[in-house]
């Protein structure tokens, strides 16, 4: 996972859960968030977060485009990481999830590089909901998708 100079600077939060995110993954076994590691951070302003992120072959299925679970992966981690970007209550953790819907609207190919925008809706003190859009490499919506986070920080 990467994120530039400039948005670490501008969010030093966002900064450090990236930064725990690739020192624990190296330190554990392998787990199928890590087949999506690499994602890189390419903007970032309040309340949202935009990724692209490489298709390639161990993200499909059989048909060559990439994987439904992929795609839920790929919006539960992108989405959750934006909460960091969000304009409500800070959280001092991204949460679990509660809620994850996503609409496949059209397959996108092995080699293509996607933009996953996620836009902040509410950040709040126990829930946050976030909206995310996937896009092709033309820029055409390929999937969406709504998640809904429940704060874990009270818990720890």
């Amino acid at each position: 996972m990467k994120i530039t100079q400039d948005i670490s600077e501008r969010y030093p939060k966002l900064l450090e859960t990236v930064d725990y995110y690739n020192r624990t993954s190296s330190q554990r076994p392998v787990f199928w968030e890590d087949n999506v590691g690499g994602l890189s951070i390419v903007e970032a302003v309040p309340d949202k977060l935009t990724w692209e992120f490489l298709v390639e072959e161990n993200h499909c299925n059989q048909l060559g485009n990439i994987h439904g679970g992929c795609v839920a992966t790929l919006i539960d981690i992108c989405s959750s990481f934006s909460i960091l970007v969000g304009s409500g209550k800070p959280w001092n953790l991204i949460g679990v999830s509660t809620d994850l819907s996503v609409a496949y609207l059209r397959g996108i190919a092995e080699g293509e590089t996607i933009r996953i925008v996620c836009e902040v809706q509410r950040v709040g003190k126990v829930l946050s909901n976030i909206f995310t859009r996937i896009y092709d490499s033309e820029g055409r919506l390929s999937y969406s998708g709504s998640h809904t986070k429940f704060n874990i920080d009270s818990r720890l």
